[in-house]
């Protein structure tokens, strides 16, 4: 019998904020998939930076970003997740609202890690005008069209990172991870309705 993802709660204690990050009733799966998801991928990152000799700050600020967004790109894949997050209460200003908060990643790399003495103004611009843009689109569409036209921008900003801005070095992960996590990710529900065929 299918689990009625419409009826979990979440738990209380330590496990309902758990279920409030990711959703209530994950499978022992998920659950493993997300976690062991989120510690490679903070250990391979910190290990590229602790490669190519960056400095303990950068490390720490790699290992923090790596695990919210590596991780996070799986979260936002499970069923669990996407049912939690597009539960018939969420509306679409607390879809931007969570793709709002990651601006600080964005600030963070244009800060500490791209190629500039300064504040990198141009890569942040345009990568979060862009993200808000997309994510403005996809909130908008119908249903049936959120997951390719998703598909779409993200192979947009693909292209703008590989001829536009060139990756981050270090970090090269960091745009396609991001955009994978909010635009497919988040924004995209698991059950889509599609148009009734004449």
């Amino acid at each position: 019998m299918a689990k009625d993802f419409g009826s979990l709660v979440p738990r209380s204690g330590l496990a309902g904020l758990w279920d409030r990050l990711i959703g209530p009733g994950a499978t022992p799966a998920e659950n493993t998939l997300i976690v062991v998801s989120s510690i490679a991928g903070t250990f391979g990152a910190v290990l590229r930076l602790w490669w190519l000799g960056f400095d303990p700050l950068h490390l720490v600020i790699g290992a923090i970003l790596s695990f919210d967004i590596l991780g996070g790109a799986v979260c936002n894949a499970t069923d669990t997740t996407k049912r939690w997050y597009h539960r018939p209460e969420v509306t679409w200003v607390q879809h931007l609202a969570f793709v709002l908060l990651h601006l600080t990643h964005v600030a963070i790399v244009s800060w500490l890690f791209r190629d500039s003495p300064q504040f990198d103004w141009h890569y942040f611009g345009l990568i979060s005008s862009y993200l808000l843009i997309a994510t403005l689109v996809v909130v908008s569409v119908r249903s049936y069209l959120k997951r390719p036209i998703a598909a779409g921008l993200y192979l947009v900003v693909i292209a703008i990172e590989l001829y536009g801005i060139s990756p981050t070095p270090g970090i090269e992960w960091f745009i396609p991870t991001l955009f994978l996590k909010l635009l497919i990710g988040h924004l995209v529900p698991e059950q889509l309705q599609s148009p009734r065929m004449p």
